[in-house]
């Protein structure tokens, strides 16, 4: 599978919420994608094979610290590398960005993610009991992750 990684923009908004809805129900709706492409704390990345959206990632910034907001890979799309390349270009971002900390959050139970997440790194910093109910059975626990980037230690 050939894709690219590039940054998206408010008119990617539309697919961007529809394939969010898919992977991550409900998902966001597609003014707040939309928002989040033209926002200048924020980068929204996709991966893309030609005009189809494969998955995403929106990373927020604040000072020296950046949190992945969302990421998501289409499903037919997965075990193709995109996660990973996603994960990179977000790491890649930080750097540039001289980000210190990337924080996300993931649920406990999503061993898929939680071995992305722990190749590139990122250690569990804190837990939230019974923090995911919607759509759910049973409860989940989130688990807070942090990656330290090369800035951390830089004086």
């Amino acid at each position: 599978m050939r894709f690219s990684i590039m940054q998206a923009h408010p008119s990617d908004a539309a697919a961007l919420a529809a394939l969010h809805a898919l992977a991550l129900p409900p998902g966001w709706p597609a003014a707040d994608f939309a928002t989040c492409c033209a926002n200048e704390n924020r980068i929204v990345l996709k991966a893309a094979e030609g005009a189809g959206l494969l998955g995403f990632a929106v990373v927020q910034f604040a000072a020296d610290e950046a949190e992945i907001l969302s990421i998501a890979v289409a499903k037919e799309a997965r075990q193709h590398g995109i996660g990973s390349a996603i994960l990179a270009a977000c790491v890649a971002a930080c750097e540039q960005n001289n980000i210190s900390y990337l924080y996300l959050e993931v649920a406990e139970g999503n061993g898929a993610a939680l071995k992305l997440y722990g190749k590139f790194g990122f250690g569990v910093l804190a837990r939230r009991p019974d923090y995911y109910r919607a759509g759910r059975s049973e409860p989940e626990t989130a688990l807070i992750m942090r990656l330290e980037t090369k800035w951390a230690s830089s004086p």
